[in-house]
């Protein structure tokens, strides 16, 4: 899970300048359980930082990434989003109303205990990181749907 400190950190081994900015936007997704886009992130920080740039958010959120503290979501083929939560855990994206929700592993038909960075795929590779994307219906979609018929 990202925090302030972590992200400061981080960043500042990477050689990247730590700016009020970047610091506003680690803010931003420190403790989060949603997955905000860069523009989400972007409009949210705007009026508090008139000079903010999609491309600082852009820049900023992918330097965490490349630090594992965030992870990125290509879960939609229309917008990035960022996940501050990097344990291992699934993600469900609604067709109707595009909220995206966390899927816990004892949920997924997958042994997320069995991937580390020791486990090997016979003449593949080496698994560093899997991503599960489910869709559908979310509940209250599906609620409403069945109200509209």
């Amino acid at each position: 899970m990202l925090t302030l400190e972590k992200g400061v950190r981080l960043l500042q081994e990477s050689g990247a300048k730590i700016t009020s900015q970047r610091v506003a936007i680690m803010r931003s997704l420190e403790g989060r359980v949603d997955h905000p886009s860069a523009e989400q992130i972007f409009l949210e920080l705007k009026p508090d930082y008139p000079t903010l740039s999609i491309a600082t958010v852009y820049s900023t959120t992918l330097l965490l990434a490349q630090a594992f503290v965030i992870r990125i979501l290509t879960i939609d083929d229309k917008k990035i989003y960022f996940d501050p939560n990097t344990t291992p855990h699934g993600h469900f994206m609604c067709s109707r109303c595009k909220r995206i929700m966390n899927v816990p592993t004892d949920h997924l038909p997958f042994d997320f205990e069995r991937i580390d960075d020791a486990c090997a795929v016979p003449n593949i590779g080496c698994v560093k990181n899997v991503e599960i994307f489910l869709y559908g219906l979310c509940t209250d979609c599906a609620a409403s749907a069945g109200n509209e018929g």
